[in-house]
């Protein structure tokens, strides 16, 4: 029996970017940061591209529900058997530390749980892991909603360490603009990920994670340096942002050793190199 019910709530879970957190921020608070013609707006940028695919991984329907009036901050995504689940919360919309461009990043990471290739949570293998959903979210999704925007990000608004690494990865002028445009969304998110989770310091991109894993990272959260590290490793990963990640291969679509890259590969502080059987 306790088998059975641990299967169930396994297999109805969902994943969420942020800490788990009490805050509730209403409806009717002054000066939206983001309004609900915004947040209905950039839900649709976010999952239209994606909608059609969902049955490609299993899905008999993709639910979008849009929580506008619910205070909580935080999104999620989950399966619940062949039906593919996103929840998205206003409270969310409201937070003041986040930018429009942060929201998509957190709503490309759900829908990275749900299609964003291995590594897996074990063991059922059914959403991408944290660490993976992260890195789903710049390398395939933020670079694809924003792919034909020419919007020109002043350099001096970009930390140096980033704008250096973008620079040295990205020759086009649109795919620089776009890889200065992500990592200030990843800032962005990064903070809000920081001050709900109550740490002492923001995690920066000069000061990348030394520390280097056994083995994966399949369940749970990396640290907030690592995450940020996976982030900005995804918007310099130059790969096709219309190649399928397959939940069970490993080096599909990405930037990895194994495929012979030298930049843009998941960091050892929660990934390992493996081969695809």
């Amino acid at each position: 029996m306790k088998l059975l019910i641990y299967i169930l709530l396994v297999q109805s879970s969902f994943a969420s970017i942020l800490p788990k957190n009490n805050l509730i921020i209403p409806v009717n608070q002054k000066d939206l940061h983001i309004s609900e013609e915004e947040f209905n707006y950039l839900i649709d940028k976010v999952v239209l591209p994606y909608k059609g695919m969902m049955g490609h991984y299993g899905a008999s329907d993709f639910i979008v529900n849009r929580y506008w009036e619910n205070g909580k901050v935080n999104a999620s995504a989950g399966k619940k058997k062949d039906v593919f689940l996103l929840n998205i919360y206003g409270g969310l919309a409201r937070y003041k530390s986040l930018t429009k461009d942060a929201f998509t990043m957190i709503l490309c990471h759900e829908i990275g749980h749900l299609i964003g290739g291995a590594p897996t949570w074990k063991p059922f293998n059914q959403a991408s892991s944290e660490g993976q959903a992260d890195y789903f979210a710049t390398l395939k999704c933020f670079r694809r909603v924003h792919e034909k925007e020419k919007l020109k990000i002043t350099n001096d608004l970009v930390p140096k360490y980033a704008l250096n690494k973008c620079l040295s990865a990205f020759e086009n002028e649109l795919d620089f603009n776009l890889c200065k445009r992500s990592a200030l969304a990843q800032l962005s998110l990064i903070t809000v990920m920081s001050e709900l989770a109550g740490l002492k310091s923001i995690p920066q991109f000069e000061t990348p994670d030394p520390y280097q894993r056994t083995v994966i990272l399949f369940n749970g959260y990396p640290n907030a340096q690592c995450r940020l590290d996976t982030l900005f490793a995804g918007a310099l990963c130059d790969n096709d942002i219309y190649e399928l990640l397959d939940m069970n291969l490993y080096n599909k679509g990405v930037c990895s050793l194994i495929n012979g890259d030298m930049v843009g590969m998941r960091p050892r502080c929660w990934y390992i190199g493996r081969e695809d059987n």
